[in-house]
């Protein structure tokens, strides 16, 4: 199944105290190309991410954003690190004891002394959130770029069974492009008054046509053809082979063109050019 390298795709979670929105675009790139912006303090998150990602895609570029915040509507998450509080009050109480105070620390004491610092949280803490939104946007993105790979695959075949079609015409084309240069070359002769038996003839004859002969490109063209078309039911990325394909069609449809000297193979040399510069430009966007 053909995939296009263009999608979009959102996550939601929420659990284990945090909220997670994650989005992932993708566009066409000869290779695959990540960048996750939002990530730069998190380095152990952003390379699970982008596994994930590099599990799932084979080319294109891909951009991913992630919005973390704390659930505030759940208790699974302190805002401040408590135990780090304890600890400094324990030791300012200690303090005001050794001073003979006559009150216990207040909370605004502690609060001075700048024990309530935020909760830290480790990256395995957030990442069941992460996770579960990367799933989602993941799912999402794998349809969009799906469902515009199908797209893609209608227009290549019908590219290839046109090109196909052309390669065919050439080939029933050619015994009466045979028929021509024997009788231009015999003409010729003929008008030249030069003296050539039968059998020299016939040699100049066999040179004149091996020299227009495109029949060995005619085949390789559709096999060409032949393997594209097999291409687009396949299951593997197959952008790079059809990039691949496209410069040998094009490269035998040339040849055919230089070779074949006559008016109508011309006209359909320039009709399969142009289906191959079809081929070419959709494929660009194929993974």
């Amino acid at each position: 199944m053909v995939k296009s390298m263009t999608g979009f795709g959102v996550g939601h979670a929420r659990t284990g105290g945090w909220r997670a929105e994650l989005t992932i675009r993708t566009w066409n790139h000869r290779f695959l190309s990540i960048r996750t912006r939002s990530l730069s303090d998190r380095p152990q998150l952003q390379s699970q991410i982008e596994d994930r990602l590099k599990g799932t895609f084979r080319r294109g570029e891909i951009s991913v954003w992630l919005d973390l915040q704390p659930d505030r509507t759940t208790g699974d998450r302190h805002v401040f690190d408590h135990e780090a509080a304890r600890a400094a009050y324990a030791e300012l109480d200690e303090f005001a004891r050794e001073l003979a105070l006559p009150s216990a620390p207040s909370l605004e004491a502690l609060i001075r002394s700048g024990a309530l610092q935020p909760a830290a949280e480790a990256d395995a803490d957030v990442w069941p959130a992460v996770s579960e939104a990367l799933g989602a946007a993941l799912a999402q993105t794998t349809s969009s770029r799906g469902e515009e790979g199908a797209t893609i695959a209608l227009e290549l075949s019908r590219i290839l069974i046109d090109l196909d079609e052309k390669a065919e015409r050439v080939a029933e084309r050619l015994p009466e492009l045979v028929a021509s240069l024997r009788d231009r070359l015999s003409a010729r002769v003929a008008e030249l008054e030069i003296a050539l038996d039968a059998e020299r003839l016939e040699a100049e004859i066999a040179l004149l046509v091996e020299r227009h002969d495109v029949q060995e490109e005619l085949v390789r063209l559709r096999a060409h053809v032949g393997r594209a078309t097999g291409l687009l039911k396949s299951d593997k990325p197959v952008g790079k082979e059809f990039d691949f394909l496209s410069q040998e069609m094009l490269r035998e449809v040339n040849t055919i063109g230089s070779k074949a000297r006559d008016s109508e193979i011309s006209g359909l040399v320039i009709d399969m050019k142009l289906a191959v510069e079809q081929f070419r430009e959709q494929v660009q966007n194929v993974e």
